[in-house]
């Protein structure tokens, strides 16, 4: 992992807030490709394409460690992909990106069997540019996934990149080419907080959701610092509880529930705003959670 610090912010009290910005290579890269069994992937390659005619239907799968980010709150999270190869007619794939939903390494995860994903956290990016064998280099915003990970809504399995139906190839060099000014890496650019006199603090009682906005459904994130009982409730802007969950002798640590929007009488609510409170023995957090339709 290459590290640089950029920037200290503030020093007071003993309290450092400062940000760093980090380059990191993938710790697994792949691609699947379930219409060719008997054809070995290019080590060296990521491909994707959704083209029925030709029967490409490749998908590529990355994961980077991002253990040691935890507990830091990400400013930003860019990829950086170099293509070598698109169709020669247009050099367009517009793809989603899915968070993975499944465990995998590039060197157990069957080539031919296309992973499990996130549907509802998908991300919309378009590859453009020269078509044919031509070198482009790509800066992706995946911020919003990394968030994901590093905020524990959902566990770090990597992600997908599908093209959607009917585009044609986009290659990739991978994390094995030779040549590593063309390997994929990831910069992040993190907020941390030290302070010298304070050791292994423990994490407050937290809620967050995502996404925020949201429709159909959200995923509410808590963070309990200590065992006990839990109540999450959801208010409207009125200050009317329309949800309401209660949770005996929870576990400390990160846990998720995922809301459709509806009452607890299973009735669909309106579009607006609404307020999520949770209370513990640890106290009361809240977070303002948005419906749109």
């Amino acid at each position: 992992m290459k590290k640089t610090l950029t920037i200290i912010l503030l020093f007071v009290m003993g309290v450092a807030v400062f940000a760093e910005t980090i380059t990191i290579l993938p710790s697994d890269d792949m691609y699947t490709d379930v219409e060719h069994p008997g054809v070995t992937p290019v080590v060296t390659e990521l491909w994707t394409a959704n083209f029925p005619p030709s029967g490409h239907f490749e998908r590529i799968m990355m994961r980077f460690d991002l253990n040691e980010l935890r507990t830091v709150e990400i400013n930003s999270a860019v990829l950086h992909l170099t293509r070598f190869y698109s169709c020669p007619s247009g050099g367009t794939t517009a793809c989603k990106f899915y968070p993975i939903s499944q465990n995998w390494t590039e060197g157990s995860w069957p080539h031919n069997v296309h992973v499990e994903y996130h549907e509802s956290n998908g991300m919309d990016y378009v590859f453009t540019g020269s078509g044919g064998n031509t070198i482009v280099h790509f800066e992706v915003d995946i911020t919003d996934l990394v968030t994901l990970w590093t905020s524990g809504v959902i566990e770090n399995n990597g992600f997908l990149i599908m093209a959607n139906r009917n585009q044609k190839f986009s290659k990739f060099y991978s994390k094995e080419h030779p040549n590593e000014l063309y390997r994929p890496k990831l910069t992040l650019d993190y907020t941390v907080t030290s302070n010298d006199d304070v050791v292994d603090l423990p994490l407050p009682l937290a809620v967050t959701n995502y996404p925020n906005p949201f429709n159909p459904e959200t995923t509410i994130s808590m963070y309990l610092p200590e065992v006990g009982d839990v109540r999450m409730s959801i208010y409207n802007t009125r200050g009317q509880m329309v949800y309401d969950v209660r949770k005996s002798g929870v576990s400390r640590g990160h846990h998720n529930h995922v809301w459709d929007a509806k009452d607890n009488a299973g009735s669909p609510l309106s579009s607006g705003i609404y307020f999520c409170r949770l209370e513990s023995k640890a106290g009361v957090a809240t977070r303002k959670m948005i419906l749109t339709k």
